[in-house]
């Protein structure tokens, strides 16, 4: 049989067989990073996976989600707090077990409790960027909104630049943002994932997905898995996709790589530390009377196989 022949007959069931998945992120974040070169690998084809990344606000992120406009989600955060909420939505999957948030502040503040009366800029309302900043806040008895003014800046890049022109005091931002700060003079006081190790980035999806397509979830979970594998034990080729993918230069690159290889997860599942934390933050957050149901928040089956 000619080539052509063979094209003309089976290229139609080959690509019927290829999955097209779209995955909202809400920013450029080394937390999925992993996900990111995953697909350059073409991990995800091999699975039969043509999955696309969207940048898009959580909470917008949220309602594409349920609408059924992307099939996932990389933000967890938000995903963890609308299931506690009875959303029909779950994580299914962890690729970062730690928050990668530093806490930046400009240069005459050397603890949290001085950022009494200051601006904290963050990412938006209900990010993980927002949730973590309240939480660490409260972590050390400062009332949000209160003793310290939080103020949604959007991306990594404004806050950089809100950082660097003076409008705000503080931020919470992630990699490669606080390495670029620190470079400029500004000083980390916190690493979030040493005081909150609770789960930040991943998958979630419906639950209506989790029931008519576990197959392709599966495929999704096993690909990434691997593509955390390469990531985790290929520092140099990594750190070249991270310098295209984000377009910074090779020492921010390897500072980033160094800072978030850490938080990779080797399972997928999310450390059970990190699990209960998160639920006492949501209990606290939504003013619930019990810790809530992890369950109603995590679907660890897919990973577990």
């Amino acid at each position: 049989m000619s080539t052509a022949a063979f094209f003309f007959l089976f290229a139609p069931s080959l690509l019927a067989q290829t999955a097209k998945i779209h995955v909202s992120a809400p920013s450029k974040s080394l937390t999925w990073f992993p996900a990111h070169l995953t697909r350059e690998k073409a991990f995800y084809r091999a699975e039969g996976l043509d999955v696309d990344f969207v940048l898009m606000k959580p909470q917008v992120a949220l309602q594409a989600l349920i609408t059924g406009d992307v099939g996932y989600t990389t933000a967890l955060g938000s995903t963890m707090r609308a299931g506690i909420r009875g959303l029909p939505l779950r994580v299914v999957m962890t690729i970062a077990d730690k928050p990668l948030f530093a806490l930046m502040v400009r240069p005459g503040i050397n603890s949290v409790g001085e950022l009494k009366g200051k601006l904290l800029g963050i990412s938006s309302f209900g990010a993980s960027s927002d949730t973590l900043g309240r939480a660490v806040l409260r972590r050390y008895k400062l009332i949000p909104n209160q003793d310290v003014k939080i103020l949604a800046l959007g991306g990594g890049t404004n806050r950089l630049a809100a950082m660097k022109s003076g409008a705000i005091d503080a931020a919470l931002i992630e990699a490669p943002y606080n390495v670029m700060l620190e470079r400029d003079g500004f000083h980390k006081i916190l690493f979030v994932g040493d005081l909150i190790p609770s789960p930040l980035a991943g998958f979630g999806t419906t639950l209506e997905r989790i029931r008519k397509q576990p197959d392709e979830i599966q495929r999704l979970v096993r690909a990434t898995l691997r593509g955390i594998q390469y990531a985790k034990t290929n520092r140099q080729e990594s750190v070249k996709a991270i310098m295209k993918w984000a377009e910074m230069d090779q020492p921010i690159a390897e500072g980033s790589f160094d800072m978030a290889v850490s938080s990779w997860s080797n399972s997928g599942v999310a450390n059970p530390q990190g699990v209960q934390i998160a639920m006492e933050e949501i209990r606290l957050e939504q003013k619930l009377e019990a810790l809530p149901d992890p369950s109603k928040a995590f679907d660890w089956s897919f990973v577990q196989r």
